[in-house]
């Protein structure tokens, strides 16, 4: 008989690829999540106060730090994630459940000590949303060739999500800051100047299918993606460019250092500041010249970074951020509002002048993703709008 936990911690790995990213709107390229996996959903509290604070950064980059220090933590598995913006879901083989508690325990303290903000980390076991008719899903795109993305569907994330915000639930599966700790975030830079909009803006785009029946949300997403490809081409909507991409020597790298650091100041806060000026000052004269060294090919880089990118997502609700001009903007805003009005769909929309990278380097050939987000807000204030259409207001 198979070992169920050895199943669980291999599912992902071993999912079928999806190599157009319109298919994602059909149900069948989805496979439930194995009971022995527990699903990890975090969020900064207060995100929304931050992002108008000017910390939108700071708030994309603990969204990022619990990716990079759950597959740290489990450096011999492939494990799914999506990256939401102010925060993040994972699916983990119920096996490694310790050493998960143990990273995110870490992240914790990272986000109090180095950020002054409080991030919520939960866990939740994929059997017990089964119970209660939550389904966990996935499918595994492939983004290029050198990288896969996780992809997400079912109620069961919305159930999940649900139960961490409960008062009478949430002690259940909410993550302690007490506790051993121990978080390892090597491969994360933050190191690009935002990305300015070639085309006009950046958009954030949310999209959430209302219906009950799972083909009829599928067939909502696929005309959606049918829509926007009437617009532009993908490379058109990309919102990351080679001339746009451009390395920061001379800035503070404050947001890299801390999280390094663990704190705002010191020893550790100085080198890890000084580390990455270097590497910014050495990659941008390798990509300058188009040389290699190190592993660091600056004549690829940036082609492999944009092909690596997870621009376009999927979490039971389509996530895009998006190059657009003003008039593509207003004709997806109207099809947008039609298809509310009949109620398919809800919505968030976030326009900015640039798109923001944080990255995640395993390694500097071929083995590294990068997450986008709009600037100024992006998904998080995209949510707000589509959260207040859930409400009817």
């Amino acid at each position: 008989m198979a070992d169920p936990l050895a199943s669980a911690e291999r599912f992902y790995s071993e999912l079928p690829e999806v190599t157009h990213f319109a298919d994602l709107s059909d149900p069948r390229n989805f496979r439930q999540a194995p009971l022995d996996s527990l699903l990890v959903l975090t969020d900064v509290r207060g995100s929304t106060k931050a992002i108008e604070a000017g910390r939108y950064r700071d708030v994309n980059a603990l969204g990022v730090a619990t990716i990079i220090a759950l597959c740290n933590a489990m450096r011999d598995l492939e494990l799914p994630f999506v990256f939401g913006g102010d925060g993040s879901t994972l699916l983990i083989p119920q096996s490694r459940r310790e050493a998960s508690e143990r990273a995110l325990r870490g992240v914790l303290r990272v986000a109090a000590s180095a950020y002054q903000l409080e991030l919520r980390a939960g866990i939740v076991p994929v059997r017990e949303l089964l119970e209660h008719g939550g389904s966990t899903r996935l499918a595994r795109f492939r983004a290029s060739p050198h990288i896969c993305l996780a992809m997400f569907a079912g109620n069961g994330f919305a159930v999940a999500e649900k139960w961490l915000k409960d008062p009478a639930r949430a002690e259940r599966f909410l993550i302690a800051e007490s506790g051993d700790a121990s978080a390892d975030f090597e491969g994360f830079e933050c190191r690009w100047q935002p990305v300015t909009s070639r085309r006009g803006a950046v958009v954030s785009l949310l999209v959430l299918a209302t219906d009950h029946d799972e083909n009829q949300r599928g067939s909502v997403y696929r005309r959606v993606m049918d829509r926007l490809n009437q617009l532009a081409t993908p490379e058109q909507l990309q919102p990351l460019s080679k001339p746009g991409l451009k390395l920061k020597p001379f800035a503070d790298f404050s947001t890299e250092a801390r999280l390094r650091a663990g704190g705002t100041q010191g020893e550790a806060f100085d080198a890890a500041r000084k580390h990455a000026r270097k590497k910014a000052l050495i990659g941008r004269a390798l990509m300058g010249l188009g040389l290699a060294a190190g592993g660091f090919d600056g004549s690829t880089y940036k082609d492999e970074l944009i092909a690596n990118t997870d621009f376009r997502k999927f979490d039971e609700t389509l996530r895009m951020v998006l190059d657009l001009p003003e008039s593509e903007i207003l004709a997806l805003e109207g099809y947008l509002e039609a298809e509310r009005s009949l109620g398919h769909l809800v919505y968030g929309i976030h326009r900015a002048d640039a798109a923001l990278v944080t990255c995640f380097v395993r390694s500097h050939s071929g083995n590294h993703v990068h997450f986008v987000d709009g600037a100024n807000g992006g998904y998080a204030l995209a949510a707000k709008q589509l959260k207040q259409q859930l409400k009817g207001e």
